[in-house]
């Protein structure tokens, strides 16, 4: 997260460097970007650069700050909507996602982050981090398995973070199809749609479901 400097700053500061991120993480992949080019174009000094920044990582996770908010509501808001059904927000969330992304012109963002082989993973991994973002996802977690309907997924909170992670990691999957591997919209859409099959009904013919999802 950026220091309590950096959020003293006047506000037409604060956007004019959001805006210089953007417009190099647009150009480049996260490895690729050039914290020179940054600072230029927000007319900053290296100096002040590391003063609200720990790294590169830490100025990409604020510029897609928006973007993860928006996401996480997204479940919240339409849980509260579908009487807890968690499967219904699943099946949708790509559709959604995808959308959001083009109205809001990060696509050439999502697609470099995508792009990028380390970033995502470095930027998970930061042990200095680390027992930050999983108190934080534990705590979204635990929101979003307040709002379940029991009747459509009968999991414990142990076992909803997992079910939550790899449906997390099947949409990041399915959005590196498109942005990575050049699938149509309707490519990704059905790889998606066959991952939530599988974490709904399993793959134990006994358990899977005639109908479709």
């Amino acid at each position: 997260m950026p220091s309590e400097r950096f959020f003293r700053l006047p506000n037409e500061k604060i956007e004019l460097i959001r805006s210089a991120a953007i417009r190099e993480f647009k150009r480049v992949s996260p490895d690729e970007a050039s914290i020179n080019k940054i600072i230029q174009n927000a007319g900053i000094s290296r100096g002040s650069f590391y003063t609200y920044f720990t790294d590169k990582e830490d100025l990409v996770k604020w510029v897609l700050g928006d973007f993860i908010n928006h996401y996480r509501q997204f479940y919240l808001e339409e849980l509260e909507l579908n009487d807890g059904n968690i499967w219904d927000v699943f099946d949708r969330v790509l559709h959604h996602t995808m959308h959001w992304v083009a109205e809001q012109g990060l696509v050439e963002i999502v697609g470099n982050m995508m792009k990028s082989s380390t970033f995502a993973e470095r930027s998970i991994n930061n042990p200095s981090e680390e027992c930050e973002l999983m108190e934080e996802n534990k705590k979204y977690s635990a929101k979003v398995y307040q709002l379940i309907n029991p009747k459509c997924c009968q999991v414990s909170p142990q076992e909803f973070e997992e079910l939550l992670r790899l449906q997390v990691s099947a949409l990041a999957y399915s959005m590196k199809l498109y942005f990575v591997k050049g699938k149509t919209v309707e490519e990704v859409e059905a790889a998606y749609q066959r991952c939530m099959k599988l974490l709904c009904y399993g793959a134990h013919p006994r358990h899977m479901e005639s109908e479709e999802f």
